[in-house]
């Protein structure tokens, strides 16, 4: 299990690494307590708490249906999107928690 956690807190780096290269501010949870893994602030003033899912196989896990409610909730409450990070070995992939569409790092300037 142990070898899972650290599998999972790995894709958080990943995608915490990605946020940065465009440009957000990010802070990532520790531990896996909060309803979201990360939360990046971008130059646009946009803000984005994420909830990480990662799979080896390829094929994107979900978030549990009480997972997605609490990143909706706590999202709403700091007036961020909430956003799912899909991170397969094919890359990472943004959706929205509250419509599923897909997702791009806000990189303008405002």
């Amino acid at each position: 299990m142990a070898n899972q956690y650290k599998y999972g807190t790995d894709k958080e780096q990943k995608v915490a690494r990605s946020l940065r290269s465009s440009g957000a501010k990010v802070n990532v949870s520790k531990g896996s307590r909060g309803s979201a893994d990360i939360k990046a602030t971008f130059k646009t003033g946009t803000k984005w708490n994420v909830q990480v899912k990662a799979t080896r196989s390829g094929k994107p896990s979900q978030p549990s249906a009480h997972d997605l409610g609490r990143l909706k909730q706590s999202s709403t409450k700091s007036q961020a999107t909430p956003v799912v990070a899909n991170v397969t070995p094919g890359g990472i992939q943004y959706k929205s928690a509250r419509s599923g569409r897909t997702l791009k790092p806000s990189t303008k300037r405002n």
